[in-house]
């Protein structure tokens, strides 16, 4: 049969495709430079000792050639080699002298790092590889050939492990799509954090929103597909880290990581929990920091619009040898708040002029007074009247209401005092350090620690007074009867404040190397924690300690409600508003293994397998003195295999053959100790018909384990009547003389998933940079856990074994409800479905390279169940606050760049859909259009290279017709899933290297 007969001389492959070719423009420059740059433009593997090109020029090259002829031309008189590997791979080396005459050996050169330069962008010397057909993914272990024969450094290139599975393999695209994006990538979009980077991605449906409307209170998630909070794992430099405290153990907050440390992000936009355990049931998101430079590096960045400013510098410096690398990073970045108060569209809340309703209340300062009987006010024509505007430290009369009368007070409640956040004011300090020794033989240990000091901080509305009795005794009420009043305090009084600090610690340490025959070994101990305290103030009011001081008549315990400035002393007012403080901790202690190599070998090639085990530790507690405390802490341990076995081969008989068919399997099993274990499964095959072309599908299971906070409630018991609770069973009598207990559930599950990926890749040969994309897609999640109310569970008491408990039954007839387990209860389910598409052109015209691109999701399905005995629910294209995705989302972008300077524009768009609710009210089908620029300072000559290595100055607009968030009919009025309230923002950065 065919199987037998692929990767045999004569069988069906019987010839080698010509090399690709590709129009090369390069000028005479140094040899690093002219590497690095053939490779990105033809997508080869190219190898090179730093040590041995440093110093060395390369001649000009012009033409169409393969990538292995552009750099023997480019190397030509340099005292350089080139050797093309039978895997295609390219290295480059010192000529080798010839031997003496005498007949010893020549003198051999002893390498130092390796560097591989490819179609991914970077310049340190241990940089991400990309292979023609692949994305950029790391290179796993250190750069350094092992001095064996030529077939030994072969198996060495093919040591390359990708995002979404833990094998390694030549062909970086596996049978799940994963999405690459550079630091490069990440600058040119001219958002401000990581957070908003990810929000504009396509696979990225919505964003949890910022500021005091958002559902994570300011701190930085994603949202893959659209899918529930923290159904996205995150990962740093493929290793899960803990959902911190602050975020009450749901997510990890994105924030943390210094944006200046990240190299680039990879996206799993499916289920894969096989790979990497608990959490992935939307997806991974793998975030890979810098792991050493040569030298230092200085990284400045100014950023403003109109009522916000932010700005943040780094320094770098590390460096590399063969006996070991290093990376030593600093950073610092501040960023201003927005609040409503700075933007019109609050200011006045009358919204009928967007064809809303006037939505402005009395909660102004100074406020409205109204008569406590409903007879008209002492002295007035009216039951109520506006406070008048007078000078502070003046004592109103009932005169002074008289041009008042029968006219209240007005204003937008969410703009008083500074307003309402929409973008919190953030400062963060962080340090990132990164190394690796290099011991004996091919083994060596490695680290990493980051360290980050967080504070959010924001000044929001007025101090309130909401329909409170003025007594006749207060000493500043005029009006000598009970009054009632509704209004806010000026900001001389305080403000509602948040103040939340969090430090987050991340230590790893590992060992790795070579066991021989192909395997390899890695074992890793971390230890990652975050300890945190919010402070709030002026958001509730001490009902008993409001009443007394509106009660008094002593000027020092008086609270003045009428007051055009102070309305009590600071001992008054803290006592009215006091400040909570809540304390949170989160920490995640691991320690993890694996073995990987070729298991056996197969008629098209070695069965390559993995097999790793971790265990681990997860505790979180979080208090309000003298209010609650929970903590919880529970123990891990997981086991995990996957194999890939290539089915089919191409063999021609010399040269370069490729995996024409091959198929992944992979395993896990993890056991808590607080609900149980969880077995998930994945599958992938892929199929290449030809280099240029890959088919893909996969199939994965997926888990999310509950919360602590979800699996320690603490106990509060409430009556029955509480609830209005009435019990069908019984003829939906009233269920009177029982308890609803708000506990923790015993048979709390997790969430479980499935998801499932069909596409295909082609890159055709002979271009600079072309790709084209199709994935479909589908998620589903059974099993959500959620907090139904008591009435819903009585209803569905058979949905819910043991959650009703009921007295002897009478009469034939159930017994009387004596108990309601009111818990957290796996019920519900989210099915959505959808196809990315993606597009990528590079051509040289003009005298440079211009580059297009486009990605787009459409999302076909979104149907939710929440409720039992409630239809499902569907979400696709229409609002919600928590979860939801648009049926369109997209990215188109244009650049041209030469050697020295780039442009390049970028256009996003939302798909049209409706408000939330019954609303109708049409939403999105907007575009948002972005543009970026950058000059390298050296190549420019205005920065001589003999006083720097680089010096690049790049600028961005985000936004560029400052569209502003649309207006939608409830409150906040406006979609934070969606909305970016900088408008028009505008940045500047200054990157130094030496």
């Amino acid at each position: 049969m065919a199987l037998l007969g692929w990767g045999q001389p004569g069988g069906a492959m019987a010839a080698e495709p010509p090399p690709a070719l590709h129009a090369i423009e390069q000028p005479a420059q140094p040899v690093a430079e002219t590497l690095r740059s053939i490779a990105r433009q033809t997508g080869a593997s190219v190898l090179f000792d730093p040590g041995a090109v440093n110093g060395r020029m390369s001649r000009a090259v012009s033409g169409r050639m393969s990538a292995a002829e552009a750099i023997s031309r480019a190397l030509g008189g340099s005292g350089l080699a080139v050797d093309v590997m039978k895997d295609g791979a390219i290295v480059v080396k010192p000529v080798t002298p010839a031997a003496p005459t005498g007949g010893g050996a020549p003198a051999p050169v002893a390498p130092r790092s390796v560097s591989i330069s490819a179609a991914s962008i970077g310049d340190a010397d241990r940089m991400p590889v990309q292979l023609a057909q692949g994305q950029a993914v790391p290179m796993a272990g250190r750069e350094q050939p092992a001095p064996a024969t030529e077939g030994t450094q072969q198996a060495e290139l093919q040591k390359i492990e990708v995002t979404g599975s833990r094998l390694r393999r030549i062909a970086a695209e596996g049978p799940v799509p994963v999405n690459t994006y550079g630091r490069e990538d990440i600058e040119k979009s001219g958002q401000p954090t990581l957070e908003r980077f990810l929000s504009s991605l396509s696979e990225v449906s919505m964003a949890a929103g910022e500021g005091s409307f958002g559902a994570t209170a300011g701190q930085g998630t994603v949202q893959l597909r659209g899918l529930p909070l923290g159904s996205t794992l995150t990962l740093i430099n493929g290793r899960r880290v803990q959902a911190v405290g602050s975020s009450s153990g749901n997510y990890f907050n994105l924030n943390l990581i210094p944006l200046s440390a990240v190299e680039r992000v990879e996206v799993l936009p499916v289920g894969s929990s096989a790979v990497y355990g608990g959490d992935a049931l939307a997806g991974v998101v793998n975030v890979i920091l810098k792991k050493s430079i040569d030298g230092m590096a200085l990284d400045a960045r100014l950023g403003s619009a109109k009522g916000i400013g932010d700005g943040s510098v780094s320094l770098a410096g590390g460096g590399s040898s063969e006996s070991g690398s290093f990376l030593l990073l600093g950073s610092y970045s501040k960023r201003s708040p927005l609040t409503m108060a700075e933007r019109a569209f609050f200011r006045d809340a009358d919204y009928r002029r967007y064809g809303g309703t006037d939505q402005r209340t009395r909660t102004c300062a100074p406020g409205t007074v109204s008569s406590a009987s409903g007879a008209n006010l002492p002295g007035l024509g009216s039951s109520f009247a506006g406070i008048p505007s007078v000078p502070a430290g003046q004592t109103l009369t009932v005169a002074d209401f008289t041009a008042t009368a029968g006219v209240a007070n007005l204003c937008s409640g969410q703009a008083t005092g500074n307003g309402y956040t929409l973008v919190h004011g953030l400062e963060t300090l962080a340090l990132h350090a990164s190394g690796e020794r290099y011991l004996s033989g091919a083994w060596s240990v490695f680290g990493e620690l980051t360290r980050t000091e967080d504070r959010l901080r924001s000044d929001e509305a007025a101090l309130t007074l909401n329909n409170v009795l003025v007594p006749a005794s207060n000493r500043y009420n005029p009006f000598g009867v009970d009054v009632r009043l509704t209004g806010a305090l000026g900001s001389e009084n305080g403000l509602q404040t948040i103040d939340r600090r969090t430090s987050f610690t991340r230590a790893l340490l590992g060992v790795r190397g070579d066991l021989g025959a192909g395997w390899d070994f890695e074992a890793t101990g971390s230890s990652s924690r975050d300890s945190g305290t919010s402070r709030t103030s002026g958001v509730t009011a001490n009902a008993a300690a409001r009443t007394a001081a509106l009660a008094s008549a002593n000027a020092e315990a008086a609270l003045n409600p009428f007051a055009a400035g102070r309305a009590a002393s600071d001992e008054v007012l803290r006592a009215i508003w006091p400040e909570s403080l809540r304390t949170s901790h989160g920490k995640r202690d691991q320690l993890s293994g694996f073995v990987r190599g070729p298991l056996l070998a197969l008629p098209a090639g070695p069965l390559e397998a993995i097999a790793g085990v971790e265990t681990g530790r997860d505790s979180y507690d979080s208090s309000i003195p003298g209010s609650f405390a929970i903590a919880g802490e529970r123990t891990q341990r997981a086991v995990y295999a996957e194999l890939r076995a290539p089915l089919l081969r191409s063999s021609p008989p010399a040269g370069r053959g490729w995996d024409l068919a091959a198929l992944t399997l992979a395993a896990r099993r993890d056991s808590y100790s607080d609900f149980g274990s969880a077995a998930t499964y994945q599958a992938g095959l892929e199929v290449r018909p030809a280099p240029t072309l890959l088919l893909r599908a996969s199939a994965a299971t997926s888990f999310k384990p509950p919360t602590l906070l979800q699996t320690n409630v603490p106990d509060q018991s409430f009556p029955t009547e509480a609830f209005g609770l009435v019990d069908p069973a019984r003829g939906n009598e009233p269920v009177v003389g029982g308890e609803v207990v708000r506990s923790t559930n015993p048979a709390l599950g997790p969430e479980r998933g499935k998801a499932y990926a069909l596409g295909a890749v082609w890159e055709p040969d002979g271009m600079l940079g072309t790709r084209f994309g199709l994935t479909g897609w589908k998620v589903r999640i059974n099993d959500l856990i959620g907090l139904a109310f008591p009435q819903v569970l009585v209803n569905n008491e058979g949905l819910f074994p043991g959650v009703v408990t009921r007295g002897p039954a009478s009469g034939g007839s159930p017994g009387p409800i004596t108990r309601v387990l009111w818990g957290e209860v796996n019920y519900g389910a989210v099915d959505t479905s959808g196809v990315d598409l993606e597009a990528s052109h590079a051509w040289k015209a003009m005298g440079g390279t211009w580059t297009a691109a486009a990605a787009v999701t459409r999302a076909r399905k979104y149907q939710v169940v929440l409720s039992p005995s409630v239809p499902a629910e569907d979400r696709l294209g229409r609002r919600f606050y928590d979860f939801w995705s648009p049926a369109w989302k997209g990215r188109l972008s244009l650049g041209y760049g030469q050697e020295s300077w780039s442009l390049g524009l970028t256009s996003r768009f939302v798909g049209a859909y409706k408000d939330s609710g019954t609303s109708n009210r049409g939403l999105g089908n907007t575009w948002t259009h972005d543009l970026s620029a950058s000059l390298d300072l050296v190549k420019f000559g205005l920065v001589s290279r003999a006083m720097v290595k680089g010096a690049t100055l790049s600028a961005g607009i985000v936004n560029v017709t400052d569209r502003q968030p649309e207006f939608v009919e409830t409150s906040p009025f406006y979609d934070p899933t969606q909305a970016d309230w900088r408008g028009r923002y505008a940045s500047v950065r200054v990157s130094v290297t030496w």
